[in-house]
């Protein structure tokens, strides 16, 4: 796939201020706006990203898929190696973000949009980690984590496509939407080139309710322990 804005590429290994001054950097270069979730415009080609680790935290493996509208595999990678840092809340792309980049970068077939097993503008910064990889590959992205940046009073009905749209005291918005019936909501905000609403309909569209989370990342996520089970 293309290459990502050199111009914006700065180390991963870092100090946790200078990681929050490159956060409050690129923050500035997020750009929320529609997408269309089906029709012209809309993605023809999704990405999901996951990320396993091993039980001591020292080898990680980023699996990233491409699938098309029917859910069908078109392209798959998976990066190996060490992290780049522990884990710290509001920091995930400095322990994880090098890698989930190496694989992207790897895939032979572009996707038009992928989803994060992270957040997206609904951080303090305004830069969770699927802002931060959607700025630097310039590429529509949305984050899809299973827990709430922060704690939340409120949960949507029970139906797949229910949904309860959050706005924290900074202003930015995401929402807890249900994908599938009966079991816990997923937690979208937009990432880049994606606003709240586009990112909504889309987790929807890419999702076939088989599943907690859209499919592409579903199946990221399964491969990626498939990755760290055979040690790959």
């Amino acid at each position: 796939m293309s290459r990502m804005n050199a111009a914006l590429s700065h180390p991963w290994r870092v100090t946790r201020e200078e990681a929050a001054a490159i956060q409050a950097r690129l923050a500035g270069q997020v750009v929320l706006r529609p997408l269309p979730a089906e029709g012209p415009g809309s993605p023809r080609f999704a990405a999901g990203v996951d990320v396993a680790y091993a039980k001591d935290g020292s080898h990680a493996w980023a699996s990233a898929v491409v699938l098309d509208r029917r859910f069908r595999l078109v392209a798959a990678g998976v990066a190996g190696g060490e992290p780049d840092g522990p884990y710290a809340p509001g920091y995930l792309a400095f322990r994880e973000g090098r890698l989930t980049l190496e694989v992207l970068l790897r895939l032979e077939v572009e996707p038009h949009l992928v989803f994060f097993d992270g957040h997206g503008v609904v951080h303090e910064r305004g830069l969770g980690l699927a802002s931060h990889l959607g700025v630097l590959l310039g590429l529509p992205t949305i984050g899809v984590p299973k827990t709430p940046f922060h704690a939340i009073d409120h949960c949507p009905g029970p139906g797949r496509g229910d949904h309860y749209v959050l706005t924290k005291e900074w202003g930015a918005q995401g929402a807890s939407v249900r994908l599938k019936r009966g079991v816990k909501p997923v937690y979208v905000s937009p990432g880049n080139l994606v606003d709240l609403s586009s990112a909504l309909a889309l987790a929807l569209v890419w999702s076939s309710g088989r599943h907690r989370v859209p499919e592409p990342l579903a199946l990221a996520h399964t491969r990626s322990v498939e990755a760290r089970n055979n040690g790959r």
